[in-house]
């Protein structure tokens, strides 16, 4: 992997919200045989005592299914960098077997990764009635989410039930962005690939460094491929260990959050009930709007952090905070 100097992007991942089409052009719907098969396969990983974190690409060939999930593979690595899957019957399932069929359509993609110090193979997102902040994960809220990337290259979010109202997913084309930046204000691009430092949120063992050993770039490339990282919250929370923040970085975050706020970078995303989500994280952001429960309909999505061994863009990501064998904790 070799550094390459900044350049404009004209690709696929390059987009802009009115580039799509009507609401949920971009859904690949399970056909009723690919939902047998997937059921039929989680029937037998069960069976055989596997958990979902066990279960690989041999437990689920699934071979009527398996060319819509290559399709859905190339929109992530070379396409516009997410992808939706819909009719994932939920309702077929337990909680557990529901797991095990998720990471079985996920091991099509890559290899499901731990997200936390502790070893957390997926994460409940679901509101836990805590306040947002730096010692809460945004997945524990109901809160409004800024614009983020996730920590390893494809972040998988299967929706178990929506909510009463809002909770939108709300992505975003890092390479569009650069673009725009690179063009109309060089000297915050230069900033932004230069990078922030980033707090590690307590995921490290007692007495590390509680904040990242170097700054992260917001636009990295490598091998002249974009590899996006970006957290402002974490970025700002280091300032509290004592990292200095300089006006000129606080411009940088502010101009590319503006960018982000607006209609025309935005596509917004309806999150319905048997949905896998999947974002490339290199080359995507996302965001959540604020949701409201009922008493009787409580949203509940389970993310899935996916590795590409086999893919195109290697750059590091804030995953390498949080795990033990992060590398980027191992400088710490």
């Amino acid at each position: 992997m070799t550094t390459t100097p900044p350049e404009l992007i004209n690709d696929s991942s390059v987009w802009l919200a009115k580039d799509f089409g009507k609401p949920r052009s971009w859904v690949h719907d399970l056909s009723p045989e690919s939902q047998d098969e997937i059921e039929a396969s989680v029937r037998k990983a069960a069976a055989a005592g596997k958990g979902f974190s066990d279960v690989d690409q041999r437990d689920f060939p699934l071979p009527k299914t398996r060319a819509m999930l290559r399709e859905v593979f190339n929109e992530l690595e070379d396409g516009c960098g997410f992808s939706v899957v819909g009719n994932f019957p939920v309702d077929r399932f337990t909680y557990e077997e529901a797991l095990i069929g998720y990471a079985g359509v996920s091991a099509h993609l890559g290899v499901l990764v731990d997200q936390s110090y502790a070893g957390a193979m997926k994460a409940d997102v679901k509101d836990l009635g805590l306040a947002y902040g730096k010692d809460v994960r945004g997945y524990q809220s109901n809160a409004m989410l800024r614009f983020h990337t996730d920590g390893a290259v494809l972040t998988g979010l299967l929706c178990l039930q929506s909510a009463v109202e809002g909770g939108l997913s709300v992505l975003t084309s890092s390479g569009a962005l650069s673009n725009a930046i690179l063009r109309d204000r060089p000297d915050l691009h230069e900033v932004l690939v230069k990078g922030f430092y980033h707090h590690r949120r307590g995921e490290h063992a007692p007495g590390d460094n509680p904040v990242s050993p170097a700054p992260i770039p917001v636009f990295a490339f490598y091998d002249g491929l974009l590899h996006c990282t970006y957290d402002r919250n974490q970025s700002l929370w280091a300032a509290e260990e004592g990292i200095e923040i300089t006006p000129k970085q606080i411009e940088a975050m502010d101009y590319l959050d503006a960018l982000m706020a607006s209609d025309k970078y935005q596509l917004h995303m309806e999150m319905r009930k048997g949905d896998i989500q999947f974002l490339n994280n290199f080359t995507v952001m996302h965001s959540r709007t604020e949701y409201r429960d009922g008493p009787n309909q409580k949203r509940h999505l389970v993310r899935y952090w996916i590795d590409v061994p086999s893919g195109k863009r290697k750059g590091l990501t804030t995953r390498d905070l949080y795990v033990r064998d992060g590398r980027l904790a191992e400088q710490s």
